[in-house]
């Protein structure tokens, strides 16, 4: 195989791993209101409390019980990958499911 085929085999493998992360859910999401955020990693989550949790993190999916002492706390907090630039959250209690919002990526503070 001579040294070019390598070169553009390599670079494709690069360029494709590159742009499968963008159409994931992990990031840093922000809510409509600007007052509330979550941290998606590929094995937890940060919630808007700033509390760090274990959930169910999929490519395109995100759940987990929102702990004690936020708001909601006991309610699971549920939310789909619709694009690169938006999730839609909801929040599922006892006695309801609240109405969708839709979240985007959180802009850098600078």
């Amino acid at each position: 195989m001579s040294r070019t085929t390598l070169l553009v085999a390599f670079l494709a493998v690069v360029m494709t791993g590159s742009t499968a992360l963008a159409d994931q859910i992990p990031g840093h999401w922000c809510a409509p209101d600007g007052g509330r955020s979550i941290k998606v990693d590929l094995t937890s989550i940060v919630t808007p409390g700033g509390k760090t949790v274990q959930g169910n993190i999929t490519r395109h999916h995100v759940d987990f019980v929102i702990p004690n002492g936020e708001t909601d706390a006991g309610a699971t907090f549920n939310a789909d990958q619709l694009s690169d630039e938006q999730i839609r959250v909801t929040i599922i209690r006892k006695d309801g499911t609240s109405p969708p919002e839709i979240w985007t990526p959180c802009k850098p503070v600078s």
